[in-house]
């Protein structure tokens, strides 16, 4: 045999088996599912052809990834059904070619399509109708006991509904984050210095690895369910299997179709590649399956996929365009992102100007130069991202792409962790104007009217170096900056001097210590009541506070052990910031305290999160679902599915945005609220 075939054969197998490891493990692609799709056809071409190089460990047989054992504090749960994955198409006549396979073994059969959520699978065990354990696929026949993070989805019942359902049942479904939700959770970590997350679906697969179940609950996630094993099950076919599945409680398919023919498949699949962008969620494609289980059962499966089911995925059309710039961004953690900077192009309605490169290993991969032609598409048609490089419109004379070894700011040698490059010095200037940012961000110390470019132009003045030169600034200094006239400086200052009613869990977040978002900050106000308790604390005491693991409690520590950072609270605290959860007691609204709201729809009169931070001042109490312990539901334009849930308990109060007004205005005769 050929000793380069069986090369090849190798190198392909080490690839796919490394691009499985990242995507299942480690939550993150770095390949297009077309492209991996194109090398796994390959392989199999090459093992079919060579049966004498068989491995029963290639990434044609084995499914998803190795389970890490304990991984994440969870052990690996074995499936009693084992769960296959699906065999790709991006082509109408290999969907034929399928059919005609079926057709050898099996006539008069009917079909049903449904949409392919690109999300993560999961299997959900029943005993006696009560959900006893949820399991991620894994490597197909073990997967993730999740069940306690499962649990905080809306969508997945605890109680089956009605009798008629066996002892024992296994659901499975998809789980997947909606695409509203993960912008909003994207512009989160933008604004905490965090790199964004690709794309939903990886976003989903780490959420449910969260160790904390009350953080999963914020994400919103959603679940779909499509199938059913057990015994005895009171149906015959995979449609009458979905309304089964939708009376016991569960969010189905809504969109999935009943099928005779390829024609009426063709016709599915064709309205749906024109209107996907159209839903609230991401799908890559459809699935077709035989619709009989009897016949199902016939065709049975191979080691990895279903012979029953075949997935068409849609091929996202790739947009060319030019490099032509590459700058380098610091964040607020110091870390290094290159950014490439094209020739504006529209893909997907957007105008995509900038693309994220996210770090060395990628642009080695790529083997990106200067002014090459570079082949974008959106991850989940949100996320822009290099996908090629047209090696034939390529210069002659231009020069690879290379990682810089000093920070572009400050010129300090860079530390390189775990493929990511760190700038490590404090002092630099765009970690301190990142950090600036941050602490004067709306969720943080909502400062208004001071963004980017001034604070960069009183830096460069000698007016603003850190955060508590704010609370030193003077309507003076202001209006010497470059277009601050003498009313933005007022609105400035007053702001800066509103901050100083900011809560404490608000304070803390503000400092900007590394992992510590707005959930912990006030996981870690409701354990220690004073900042000075705080930095006092030790390690053991931090990891006994649920949600906050290993990495976190040593980021608090290093944070607190800086002389810098430890003179910097002193200073705010002089200032009459709010360290203290007894400071911020007195300020409460008595009708507020205790009492608790959800928002639906865009308010007129301010911003949804401003409302959250006015009721969180107050006393109050904001969820971002409808549950049992909500007393009111305040009602914007454009409002969604929470007033309906809302109207369907009793206990909760339906405000219009006027009334809310009022209420606030109330709070403001007590003096309480500013």
């Amino acid at each position: 045999m050929d000793h380069e075939i069986e090369k090849k054969i190798y190198k392909l197998r080490k690839e796919l088996s490394k691009h499985n490891y990242t995507y299942y493990n480690s939550n993150t692609s770095d390949i297009s599912d077309y492209h991996f799709d194109k090398k796994l056809k390959e392989l199999l071409f090459l093992e079919k052809k060579y049966p004498e190089l068989y491995d029963p460990n290639s990434p044609t047989i084995e499914i998803g990834s190795k389970i890490m054992e304990n991984n994440n504090g969870r052990d690996a749960v074995y499936h009693k059904y084992k769960m296959y994955s699906l065999q790709n198409t991006y082509s109408k006549k290999e969907l034929i070619i399928w059919k005609k396979r079926i057709d050898q073994s099996i006539r008069s059969l009917s079909f049903v399509c449904e949409l392919k959520y690109d999300g993560v699978s999961i299997n959900l065990i029943y005993k006696n109708g009560i959900l006893t354990n949820a399991v991620t696929r894994g490597n197909g026949e073990k997967g993730e006991d999740v069940t306690d993070n499962i649990k905080t989805i809306k969508s997945i019942p605890l109680k089956l509904i009605g009798r008629n359902y066996p002892t024992y049942l296994e659901i499975r479904g998809e789980i997947f984050i909606p695409i509203k939700n993960f912008m909003k959770i994207n512009k989160k970590r933008i604004i905490d210095g965090k790199t964004p997350y690709a794309n939903p679906r990886n976003t989903a697969s780490g959420t449910l690895r969260i160790r904390d179940s009350k953080e999963v609950e914020k994400r919103d996630l959603v679940c779909i369910v499509f199938h059913a094993k057990g015994k005895n099950l009171p149906f015959n076919t995979q449609y009458e299997a979905i309304k089964y599945i939708k009376n016991w409680g569960f969010q189905i398919p809504e969109k999935a179709r009943f099928c005779k023919n390829m024609k009426e498949i063709f016709l599915f699949i064709d309205f749906w590649n024109l209107w996907k962008d159209k839903l609230p969620y991401q799908t890559d494609g459809i699935v077709i399956k035989v619709n009989e289980l009897e016949k199902q059962s016939i065709l049975g499966f191979t080691n990895k996929y279903p012979r029953w089911a075949i997935a068409y995925k849609f091929k996202q059309r790739l947009s060319e365009t030019k490099l032509l710039d590459l700058t380098f961004q610091v964040g607020r953690t110091g870390i290094i992102t290159p950014i490439a900077h094209v020739a504006p192009i529209s893909i997907s309605g957007t105008t995509v100007k900038r693309v994220a490169l996210y770090n060395v290993n990628f642009i080695k991969k790529m083997g990106i130069h200067y002014e090459d032609s570079l082949l974008l598409e959106k991850s989940g048609n949100i996320i822009p991202k290099v996908t090629e490089i047209n090696i034939k419109k390529r210069l002659n004379q231009t020069f690879p792409v290379l990682f810089l070894s000093k920070c572009p700011s400050c010129h300090s040698v860079l530390t390189n962790k775990n493929q990511l490059f760190y700038c490590t010095n404090h002092n630099c200037f765009s970690q301190r104007i990142e950090k600036i940012k941050h602490f004067v961000s709306e969720k943080a110390m909502n400062i208004k009217r001071i963004g980017s470019k001034i604070i960069t132009k009183l830096y460069k003045k000698g007016f603003l170096y850190n955060f508590y030169d704010l609370y030193q600034l003077k309507k003076e200094n202001l209006i010497q900056i470059d277009g601050i006239k003498e009313k933005l400086a007022d609105h400035i200052i007053n702001s800066i001097e509103n901050s100083k009613n900011i809560p404490f869990c608000r304070v803390l977040y503000a400092l900007g210590i590394r992992h510590v978002g707005e959930y912990i900050s006030k996981k870690l106000t409701e354990s220690f009541l004073d900042i000075h308790s705080l930095m006092h604390t030790n390690y053991n005491h931090l990891i006994s506070i649920s949600g906050i693991g290993k990495k976190i409690a040593e980021s608090i520590l290093t944070y607190f052990s800086s002389i810098e950072n430890q003179y910097i609270v002193q200073i705010l605290i002089k200032k009459g910031l709010h360290f203290s959860t007894f400071s911020t007691m007195m300020k409460k609204c008595s009708f507020f305290e205790e009492k608790s709201f959800v928002f639906t729809g865009k308010l007129n009169s301010m911003t949804r999160n401003k409302a959250k931070n006015i009721v969180e001042n107050l006393g109050g109490k904001v969820y971002n679902s409808v549950n049992n312990k909500i007393n009111f539901i305040v009602v914007g334009i454009n409002f969604g599915s929470k007033l309906e849930k809302s109207m369907k308990k009793n206990h909760i109060q339906v405000l219009t945005e006027n009334i809310f007004l009022d209420m606030l205005k109330e709070a403001k005769k007590e003096k309480m609220f500013e």
